[in-house]
């Protein structure tokens, strides 16, 4: 099995200062190159000594790619706003951007022994949440106005996944649309995920179970009945915004889905543990700030926000944090970005702990259909 936390524990061990310079150009075929080199250090453990330069370099060039892409989520998240604003959903919606950690990268590259690095598609995210169905259907029906699609930035081909008319078998719902973003002369592949509130809820839910369960529900692992549970949630939530279920679980009834839900969480107690847990306040905001680096210290149930108007220093505090790998079991950390600090918490409530809302919701549903 692969230690990625040793693995990055090495690297920080042989000394990347915090001001390492970053003004080195690199090419595509240098970003490919280095997704090769550390792909191979990562699977052949018997020959990291010997590698271990060559991968520390193929991490500077990783992390250079990774900061490239920060004007992409600007623009993008520039346009998002104008189109929010002219469908006049703004005040009811949310944009957040979050920058991938070179962990899970990494992880990533292993996973997928045949992506290149220069081909990844989520090196950046960024998320519109919409307040329901209807003005997601709106949002993607848009098409002759579409700000992003008019855009000189943007390339014309958009790829689609739509997980809500075919959700993923592990409940996931959402719309991701892949596209190419150019700035000067550069090319940037950028996901931009879209997701109603009630949708939002679920993806957060299985963060949280995640971190609370020190298992990656995200990623299918876990207990079989944890999964099940998400699953049935997802299928709740579905027959609420009148979508398309699990293939799986398209013969229930409304009435069938709260049963084995209510089953379930007598066994489980998730629920029961959820509300265990106090959701962690933010105590101080900045109007001022364009980057928050948000902290999440499991053992403490602690969140620390760091604000940020210059995104050259966001990145490099991001970087020193992602080496602290030995504590990562404990220990979370993630770059973001949203349109209005006061949103935070909503954009972001794993990192807070809260699940008030989805309980609210879950709670409401179950007694509406059972």
């Amino acid at each position: 099995m692969l230690d990625i936390k040793t693995t990055f524990n090495n690297v920080e061990e042989s000394g990347i200062s915090r001001d390492e310079p970053l003004s080195f150009p690199i090419s595509n075929t240098d970003v490919t190159k280095a997704g090769e080199v550390i792909r191979s250090y990562m699977e052949n453990i018997n020959l990291r000594t010997a590698k271990e330069e060559e991968f520390i370099n193929a991490l500077l060039i990783l992390r250079k790619y990774r900061e490239n892409h920060a004007p992409c989520l600007k623009i993008v998240s520039n346009l998002l706003k104008e189109k929010l604003e002219r469908l006049e959903v703004d005040k009811e919606s949310i944009i957040a951007s979050r920058t991938k950690r070179l962990e899970s990268i990494s992880m990533k590259l292993v996973r997928l022994s045949s992506t290149r690095l220069s081909q990844m598609e989520d090196i950046v995210g960024i998320r519109v949440t919409l307040p329901n169905i209807e003005s997601l259907e709106d949002f993607i029906n848009d098409e002759v106005h579409c700000e992003i699609s008019n855009s000189d930035h943007i390339e014309s081909k958009i790829r689609i996944n739509d997980y809500i008319k075919i959700p993923k078998s592990d409940g996931y719902r959402g719309i991701h649309q892949i596209f190419r973003c150019k700035v000067k002369d550069k090319t940037f592949r950028l996901e931009l995920q879209i997701r109603t509130k009630i949708q939002h809820e679920w993806a957060t839910i299985v963060e949280i179970l995640g971190s609370l369960y020190k298992a990656s529900f995200k990623a299918g692992e876990g207990e079989e009945k944890y999964l099940r549970f998400l699953q049935l949630t997802s299928v709740l939530f579905s027959i609420e915004e009148k979508s398309p279920t699990i293939p799986s679980y398209a013969e229930l009834t409304p009435a069938d889905v709260c049963i084995r839900l209510n089953e379930l969480e007598k066994e489980l107690k998730i629920i029961e543990k959820l509300q265990s847990v106090n959701s962690i306040k933010l105590l101080e905001k900045s109007s001022e700030a364009k980057y928050y680096l948000i902290q999440l210290n499991l053992e403490s149930r602690e969140t620390r926000v760091l604000h940020y108007s210059d995104g050259k220093r966001a990145n490099e505090d991001y970087y020193r944090l992602e080496k602290t790998y030995k504590e990562s079991d404990k220990f979370d950390v993630v770059l973001v970005s949203v349109d209005d600090v006061n949103k935070i918490e909503e954009a972001y409530p794993n990192y807070f702990l809260d699940s008030g809302s989805f309980i609210k919701r879950y709670s409401n549903l179950l007694t509406k259909y059972s």
